[in-house]
């Protein structure tokens, strides 16, 4: 099964419910053969973005372009999208092959053509060995590997995938998510990837865009929006991160509350601003360059988690790796971090 993506285009995209605005402004491009997950907190309009490419909802000012030609105005069912739901979505009154077929059946395919494709789409997602399974018969992955079968049997050019992992547990979480990567390589199709979850947002696409009251507050590969957050609002939802307050500018450098003064370029618009260093950037230290007491250590099994305070009050946080044999520091502690400063990012006010 090979299937060539669409290219997908948001126009200046509003949407309005009463006096609520879930979109507002909303632009966005996305390839052919791109997977592009939208993430952001309740109410940041993902899911509203998605149904509106999938024609649910209707859009009141803007366009919405598949290959550019413009769908805004067009029913559902001509748009050829395929749709993965939470909750599956399974008839349970048809069997595993039944389900699959579904979407061939209503499209008119000749039967014996509609056997062969959805045998083909269970084998993609090796389910063949259970085509005559009903859906209570199955586990929460497998009848989520049906969902996906039953969406793409019909060879939709453009896949939307609306927190499809999110009922199931951490680690079937994780199993699914590096297989549903391989089924869209394998397809080629362009995905649209809703989610609240950034670990996942990371994991899956090849860009991402995070969403914050109806709008893209930025947009860009895992690594940019990891790395080089544009904002404080970025900065806190992608990962673990420490934020803190810029209390000046000196000769040196950036004088950062509960650092001191950090040697990085000062930069106009940042004075009164923050700065983001990740935990896992800062490192213990035999030297007192950075004296901090420890005030709460986490154990992780493979990794400690402290939670540290600086002379002047200001805690925040770092990740030391376990190794055996290491010793963790007790609340109460005094020990010294160190981090290199190209790892600081500064953020605006």
């Amino acid at each position: 099964m090979a299937i060539r993506g669409a290219s997908i285009e948001f126009r200046e995209v509003r949407k309005t419910y009463g006096d609520f605005v879930a979109l507002e402004s909303f632009s966005m491009d996305v390839a052919p053969g791109e997977f592009m997950t939208l993430l952001g907190p309740s109410g940041s309009g993902k899911t509203t973005a998605l149904n509106s490419l999938a024609g649910f909802v209707d859009i009141n000012q803007g366009d919405i372009l598949i290959d550019g030609v413009s769908i805004a105005r067009m029913p559902t069912e001509k748009r050829n999208i395929g749709m993965v739901f939470q909750n599956y979505s399974l008839f349970p009154h048809r069997n595993v092959l039944a389900n699959v077929a579904f979407p061939l059946e209503m499209r008119g395919v000749a039967k014996s053509e509609i056997l062969n494709r959805s045998m083909k789409a269970l084998e993609m997602v090796r389910l063949d060995g259970l085509a005559k399974r009903m859906p209570h018969e199955l586990s929460g992955g497998q009848k989520q590997r049906v969902a996906f079968a039953r969406a793409v049997v019909f060879e939709p050019r453009v896949l939307l995938m609306d927190e499809p992992l999110g009922a199931l547990d951490l680690k079937l979480r994780e199993a699914l998510q590096i297989e549903i990567k391989q089924y869209q390589r394998e397809i080629g199709c362009t995905v649209i990837y809703v989610t609240h979850d950034q670990g996942e947002a990371l994991a899956l696409s090849d860009r991402l865009a995070v969403m914050e009251k109806g709008a893209i507050r930025q947009l860009g590969t895992p690594e940019d929006l990891y790395d080089r957050p544009n904002s404080r609002f970025v900065a806190e939802f992608i990962g673990s991160n420490n934020i803190l307050k810029i209390r000046g500018q000196t000769e040196e450098g950036v004088l950062v509350e509960g650092l001191g003064v950090v040697r990085i370029p000062a930069m106009s618009g940042h004075a009164g601003g923050f700065v983001a260093l990740r935990p896992e950037h800062i490192r213990r230290s035999s030297g007192e360059n950075w004296p901090v007491t420890v005030r709460q250590a986490v154990f992780f099994g493979d990794a400690v988690r402290y939670v540290v305070e600086a002379k002047d009050g200001t805690t925040f946080s770092f990740v030391e790796s376990r190794q055996p044999g290491t010793e963790i520091s007790a609340p109460g502690a005094s020990i010294g971090i160190a981090f290199d400063e190209d790892n600081i990012t500064l953020l605006p006010a």
